[in-house]
């Protein structure tokens, strides 16, 4: 007799082939004995119109006992109708009864589990969207003890990428040795794998030279599709129509419809190879064919199927195989040092037919794609799965004025403010004070200037005046011999009428009265009252001009006025 499991954990097993009803169908049959019946009806009456719920799960070998649920809580009345059951149980051998709603749920719970029978590793590499990896080859022969780290790779290659493309590159995600001397590095960023694909690699790593293998195809997600396109427009005109938007465009396929082909649109595939392009064609969502604005939406890769590589079947990988390495067409076995001829004749490894194994004309694998396609949706809908996709980079938003414009312009500065918080920040504050103090500086330059061109003019002043004094002296002196001569020739001269005489008094009379106007000590006082004049007015100048100047750092707050007054009496 088997043993019951849980009856909450997860059914698991392989994948439903040619819809056999057998692979679902479980292999415990239902336990009861008729000596059973009438203790169950006694103590729960709705029990008798259901059949005893299913004590072993479909497939429960230990290597697919992994997705497990948890257990729900149980009110007092289950526990105590579920102890009363096992004390049956034991002498009967009779399945423990349940309520209506957990015997509908439980065979819901059954119905889904029919068509996923998926562990979760199956599901998760059904949705995986990596990009193609890098392979990196020492082309020395090196030993393990020679042979550089898988950090020290990583860590050389990003110190050489951050050099050429700072900020942008994100450095890659995954480093590992495959093989002896072979490294497998990826990104998961579009716009590093572009650039990775189209630059330079170091030729040298650790001092040792090193071979970059770079993927030859575009992955899927830099392809796109022209939805409803109009079915009377051939594809090379819908090419050129592409090409004209995206120079960059290649691989233009149409998307075949194998459930309907009698349709007036149809749908056309390209993939887009420059990274600029293709956020361009993100943003733009519109593409025109011929007179019409079509929408251009991105590829949706299919579910990644579980298959190995050694027997050509689905639902396990190469690693788990026991089975011999098999031609991919032909199915026969590969034999060691001998070199296979396939007969090129393909052959089914699901349902032994002749097409390829992975073919989508095969029943087994339409129905295995519909049963994955099923298991991921629910897996997702509970949470278990989440999907992944390559990191795209989101624009930063820009705020302009027209986006947002603001509904009240002009009485909105006018509303006086509850609080003077107005306050003028410190660096401008900052920039006035040194320009005040920058004018205030060349303004005393200016006042130095123009004190020592006073004072050159204070000097030439007193020279002037010291020449005129001279000058007066002598008159003065002139004009004193002019009147001892005319005296002593008009006594000389007694002949002379009165008349002549009396013109010669008052010439001498002039000449004393000239003389007598300018004397020698009122002179000497004006020239010096007018020179030292001249030098208080400078000191004036300059005093004024240096207090003005900023004493506290160029605050400014001062005021100075200054009056320069000149009296040139000469």
């Amino acid at each position: 007799m088997m043993s019951p499991v849980n009856r909450n954990q997860n059914t698991v097993s392989i994948p439903p082939l040619m819809n056999a009803s057998n692979i679902y169908q479980s292999k415990s049959p239902n336990i009861s004995t008729p000596t059973s019946r009438p203790q169950i009806h006694s103590q729960n009456q709705a029990s008798v119109s259901f059949s005893p719920a299913i004590r072993r799960q479909l497939n429960d070998s230990g290597e697919n006992q992994q997705l497990q649920h948890r257990k729900k809580h149980r009110s007092n009345d289950d526990v105590r109708t579920s102890h009363s059951s096992k004390q049956l149980g034991n002498n009967n051998l009779v399945v423990p009864p349940r309520d209506n709603n957990s015997r509908v749920e439980n065979q819901q719970q059954h119905q889904h589990s029919i068509n996923n029978h998926f562990p979760l590793v199956h599901l998760k590499r059904a949705v995986s969207n990596n990009l193609p990896y890098f392979y990196l080859e020492f082309k020395e022969e090196l030993n393990s003890d020679n042979l550089p780290s898988s950090a020290k790779i990583i860590h050389e290659l990003n110190k050489f990428f951050y050099n050429k493309w700072i900020p942008a590159f994100k450095g890659f995600t995954i480093c590992s040795l495959i093989g002896k001397n072979r490294f497998k590095i990826g990104t998961n960023d579009k716009a590093d794998y572009s650039k990775l694909i189209n630059t330079r690699w170091p030729d040298t790593i650790d001092d040792k030279v090193v071979e970059v293998i770079k993927p030859n195809h575009v992955p899927d997600c830099f392809a796109f599709v022209v939805r409803h396109i109009p079915s009377n427009i051939p594809n090379d005109q819908i090419a050129k129509y592409i090409y004209q938007v995206f120079n960059s465009a290649v691989q233009f396929t149409e998307i075949s419809r194998h459930q309907n082909n009698n349709q007036s649109t149809k749908d056309y595939r390209f993939t887009i190879t420059d990274i600029t392009e293709y956020y361009t064609a993100l943003e733009l969502k519109r593409i025109a064919i011929g007179n019409q604005l079509l929408p251009l939406t991105q590829f949706k890769t299919s579910y990644k199927l579980t298959y190995c590589t050694k027997c050509w079947k689905i639902g396990h990988m190469r690693f788990e195989c026991n089975e011999a390495t098999k031609c991919r067409i032909c199915l026969d076995n590969f034999e060691e040092n001998v070199s296979h001829q396939c007969k090129r004749i393909a052959k089914c490894a699901q349902c032994n037919e002749n097409h390829w194994s992975l073919d989508n004309k095969c029943q087994i694998i339409r129905q295995y794609k519909q049963d994955l396609k099923h298991a991921v949706e629910q897996a997702v809908t509970n949470g278990k799965l989440r999907r992944f996709y390559p990191q795209d980079i989101k624009k930063p938003f820009v705020n302009t004025g027209e986006d947002f414009p603001v509904l009240v312009h002009s009485t909105q500065s006018q509303i006086p403010t509850a609080w003077n918080n107005q306050k003028k920040e410190n660096s401008e504050l900052l920039n006035e004070l040194q320009k005040i103090n920058g004018s205030m500086n060349g303004l005393r330059s200016d006042i130095e200037v123009l004190g020592n061109q006073l004072i050159e003019g204070n000097s030439r002043i007193l020279s002037q005046d010291k020449l005129i004094h001279q000058q007066q002296q002598n008159i003065v002196l002139v004009i004193n011999q002019f009147q001892i001569i005319i005296k002593s020739l008009t006594e000389a001269m007694p002949e002379l009428d009165n008349k002549t005489k009396r013109k010669i008094e008052k010439q001498i009379k002039t000449l004393a009265d000239i003389g007598s106007k300018i004397p020698p000590n009122e002179m000497c006082t004006h020239s010096k009252e007018q020179a030292t004049s001249h030098r208080i007015q400078t000191d004036t100048i300059t005093t004024s001009a240096t207090t003005t100047t900023d004493n506290g750092g160029g605050n400014g707050n001062e005021k100075s006025s200054m009056s320069i007054e000149t009296n040139d009496d000469a």
